[in-house]
């Protein structure tokens, strides 16, 4: 049986003129499983990933960015190594900052 999941992420900049930089505002997302899967199984009563769901989301980010990854270093785009590097670096400083998590209407 074939049967997928679909995560959306929605990134909320905010840019000042004039600054080199912009800064992050939100970063929202969305888990969707697809027929015939029970939603029930990933999803909680507010539509948020459980622990479940939250492994899911997890691989499939990591399955786009190692597609992203190969595409880029296909194309020339962008070094593969150095890619991955950038985004453990990302990801380091993501967990630096305060976060907070909540519910947000997302896919609504």
């Amino acid at each position: 049986m074939e049967f997928t999941f679909e995560a959306l992420v929605r990134l909320t900049m905010d840019h000042e003129e004039g600054q080199e930089r912009s800064t992050h505002v939100a970063t929202e997302f969305l888990l969707e499983p697809q027929e015939p899967l029970n939603r029930s199984v990933y999803l909680d009563e507010d539509e948020l990933p459980n622990e479940q769901g939250s492994i899911v989301l997890s691989n499939v980010l990591v399955q786009g960015l190692v597609g992203n990854i190969h595409l880029a270093h296909n194309n020339g785009w962008r070094d593969s190594a150095e890619h991955l590097r950038w985004i453990i670096s990302e990801l380091e400083k993501g967990f630096v900052a305060i976060a907070n998590v909540e519910k947000t209407i997302l896919g609504e």
